[in-house]
């Protein structure tokens, strides 16, 4: 069976949401709204393009620490998105320069193309589950055969 590297979008579809809900944003907002946009879109690779760049080499060096990792770092991002939105929220109007609507409309709207378009690329992606011995099986079932 050929392993075929899947075609990876997500990233692109990502910057492709961010452009679009941005250039809603300045619709809406003006250009303070654009750069909220474009806040809440960053927010949201950083937050699942991290994964991948974090345990990646992780997994490679310590296989058998990745769950343990992952639930930290996991864990460790969940408590930065709320500091991250807590500065969001002294930064908002109308003090701020940031619109809430437009940093949340794109965060909402980049996240649901992120898990969708990632869902997507999984999917087609051709990894094999398990690879089948060469050699004839030796598990216990052949071990005790009666002539």
């Amino acid at each position: 069976m050929e392993v075929r590297q899947p075609r990876r979008f997500t990233g692109a579809a990502a910057f492709i949401a961010i452009a679009v809900c941005a250039a809603a944003a300045a619709a809406e907002y003006g250009a303070s709204g654009a750069g909220s946009a474009a806040v809440g879109g960053a927010l949201v690779i950083v937050f699942f393009g991290s994964t991948k760049a974090f345990l990646g080499p992780i997994v490679a060096v310590l296989p058998h620490a990745s769950l343990a990792t992952a639930m930290l770092f996991y864990f460790t991002k969940v408590v930065a998105l709320l500091a991250f939105f807590v500065v969001v929220d002294r930064f908002a109007e109308p003090a701020g320069p940031l619109h809430r609507a437009a940093v949340a409309g794109t965060v909402i709207v980049v996240t649901l193309v992120w898990m969708a378009v990632s869902t997507v690329d999984a999917t087609r992606a051709r990894i094999p589950m398990f690879d089948l011995p060469d050699d004839e099986d030796k598990g216990p079932d052949s071990l005790g055969t009666s002539k």
